[in-house]
């Protein structure tokens, strides 16, 4: 009995200790930490570099006159800047196109180095036939060279309206230019000439010249001509001609004036001139604008002493 006894007694502490050996070696749920999905969340996110555009900048005094506020399809609300740069004596224009703080600076390449000195118009209108705005740009510059060195010459610009800015576009300007034979140019001008066979733009140019009276440019009480247009065609041009001259006031107010007058007279076409023969005398015209002519004489003796006819025809 006391066998059996000691044996379930000794039963008893060897289960004890077993049951408590294995509590003390069970981990504890609630002391060991647990990774977080958030963890990346302490690293900083990476964005796309911002990248800025190339900004020219606005050299010269800005033409208030010809820079205007525009809405391009392409850019939206933006500023066309036209300014005039002077550097050691020669003259440089520049034309922009400013988008907010960016500003991009349309490259062309100018008829005459160093010679322009102004711009007369500037327009925005579809000629590329893409339904989106282009710039069309009128420069004038003289080369002082010849007989009408001082006269102006136009220089068309056209820069065509693309995705990624506007590109000076030469077969434009050609086309419109070949469609009108005019020294000097208008917005009105470039718009004909772009809807003008150039085979037919000296005779078209010819019959759109006014009918009417041209003055002489310069001219004044002592000197003058007058040229009076009655007929122009692409074929012919009939006129009359008056022109004067006195020493002095004097001398006029005694009569003693020289004259010289055509009348009437015709004119017939020499590739972009029209030119009136008589004997070895020659008077040839020849258009600056489609209400300005420019005629010279060959130097042949035909008015009176000192009549001078060459120059700058203007309409009344």
């Amino acid at each position: 009995m006391k066998k059996q006894f000691l044996f379930l007694f000794v039963l008893f502490l060897f289960i004890s200790g077993c049951k408590g050996g294995n509590t003390s070696h069970t981990p504890s749920s609630t002391t060991q930490a647990t990774p977080t999905t958030t963890l990346s969340s302490a690293i900083p996110t990476q964005t796309a570099p911002r990248i800025s555009q190339k900004s020219d900048a606005i050299l010269g005094e800005i033409l208030k006159d010809q820079s205007f506020q525009v809405n391009f399809e392409n850019l939206g609300e933006s500023e066309f800047i036209s300014t005039q740069e002077k550097t050691d004596g020669e003259i440089r224009l520049h034309f922009y196109v400013k988008k907010g703080d960016s500003v991009a600076e349309l490259k062309y390449e100018p008829s005459s180095l160093n010679t322009f000195f102004s711009v007369s118009a500037v327009s925005f209108r579809d000629v590329s036939g893409d339904g989106k705005k282009d710039i069309i740009v009128i420069a004038d510059y003289a080369t002082g060279v010849g007989d009408m060195g001082a006269i102006p010459i136009s220089q068309l610009l056209i820069f065509k309206q693309t995705e990624s800015g506007f590109i000076e576009d030469q077969t434009i300007e050609n086309k419109a230019v070949s469609g009108v034979p005019y020294r000097i140019l208008t917005i009105q001008d470039v718009l004909i000439g772009l809807k003008t066979n150039p085979e037919d733009s000296v005779a078209n140019a010819w019959r759109r010249l006014p009918t009417g009276t041209y003055t002489l440019d310069g001219s004044d009480e002592l000197s003058g001509s007058t040229l009076t247009v009655a007929k122009s065609s692409g074929d012919v041009l009939l006129f009359s001609m008056d022109a004067f001259y006195s020493p002095d006031k004097e001398a006029l107010a005694q009569g003693n004036v020289n004259i010289g007058t055509i009348d009437p007279g015709t004119a017939t076409p020499s590739k972009t001139e029209m030119i009136y023969k008589d004997g070895d005398f020659e008077l040839t015209f020849e258009m600056i604008s489609d209400k300005e002519l420019y005629l010279r004489d060959n130097g042949e003796p035909y008015f009176g002493l000192n009549v001078g006819v060459t120059g700058i025809y203007i309409l009344k």
